[in-house]
């Protein structure tokens, strides 16, 4: 049986292994605050936060009763768990939403055009992670820190079409803009000849009829 030091040793080895997973929580919402402008989607992933800071400092003052400390460590750690993927759900959902919304704007013409990858690649992918993610946050119980990887990995591709989406915008305004202009310009010629024909034809009725 362990002594008194050996045990304390062990309850703060315990403590510390948490915080890699803190870190990658921590990296979720940071991610979060930065995609989201509004600063409405973190409340959860926080509130999760206070009870992992809860149940921390419950162990700490437990930490004699290692029955006690053991099972606030336990709980501290399930409550990083889901606030890490409850960052994380909530930047690829935003992530996705934000991509769809800026080419929502242009025409399909425009977009088959000028940023063809977005029907082939990008839209699909976008699908694609959606249930990853899904599939994910179903099997987060067997391994939290492989499952918090998994989920980087696909955060990390919709940032990056994030990116390239950003990139594809001034392409994007320039050829709706030359499209109004030459829009504009066969309206224009349009009246023209219409207005045209119509004295044309006036005319020559006039002539006719004298």
């Amino acid at each position: 049986m362990c002594g008194k030091n050996d045990y304390k040793l062990s309850f703060y080895d315990s403590l510390e292994s948490l915080y890699d997973l803190y870190d990658k929580v921590r990296q979720a919402i940071i991610l979060v605050e930065n995609f989201d402008k509004g600063r409405n989607m973190y409340i959860a992933p926080i509130n999760q936060l206070r009870s992992v800071l809860d149940h921390i400092f419950k162990a700490v003052s437990h930490a004699e009763d290692q029955e006690r400390s053991a099972y606030e460590l336990k709980e501290a750690k399930e409550h990083l768990d889901r606030a890490g993927y409850d960052a994380l759900e909530l930047l690829a959902a935003y992530l996705g939403i934000a991509i769809v919304e800026k080419v929502a704007q242009y025409d399909n013409e425009t977009l088959t055009t000028i940023f063809p990858e977005y029907f082939t690649i990008i839209k699909p992918q976008i699908t694609d992670i959606k249930n990853k993610v899904a599939t994910l946050r179903s099997k987060k119980d067997l391994n939290s820190e492989i499952s918090f990887s998994a989920y980087f990995d696909q955060i990390t591709k919709l940032i990056e079409m994030d990116k390239r989406v950003d990139v594809m915008i001034p392409s994007l305004e320039e050829f709706t803009q030359r499209s109004k202009r030459s829009q504009q310009i066969r309206s224009a010629i349009w009246l023209v000849a219409t207005v045209a024909t119509a004295i044309i034809s006036g005319l020559i009725g006039y002539l006719f009829r004298n």
